[in-house]
């Protein structure tokens, strides 16, 4: 990110990562908890929010918002040194990719609950 002029995207994207983290923190005390990005997902999801010590109904309603405005989402892969933004298109391949080896009851393009 260009911190003398960022654009309004690169500030969506950090809004984004910086909640996600936040919500690690403070949910699982955890600066990026393990496959976090499919927990808040699924989270969005589903609206449930009896996650780690509980996630807010108004913290998913800015995932949701912020996910819209990035249009894409954070992930942090286990074989790498740090975590990524990749594009919405991109995260329903890795979440389904995710979602066929768990249990996961979600498709990778239902809508994020209004």
């Amino acid at each position: 990110m260009s911190y003398e002029h960022p654009t309004h995207e690169e500030l969506v994207r950090d809004a984004l990562e910086g909640l996600m983290s936040n919500l690690s923190e403070d949910c699982w005390c955890a600066y990026w908890m393990h496959d976090l990005e499919f927990t808040l997902w699924e989270a969005m999801m589903t609206g449930k929010t009896n996650l780690g010590f509980g996630v807010r109904d108004c913290d998913l309603v800015r995932l949701k918002s912020l996910h819209k405005l990035a249009a894409g989402w954070w992930i942090w892969p286990k074989d790498e040194e740090s975590k990524r933004f990749v594009t919405t298109e991109e995260w329903q391949l890795i979440f389904a990719n995710h979602a066929a080896t768990k249990t996961s009851t979600l498709s990778p393009v239902d809508s994020p609950r209004s």
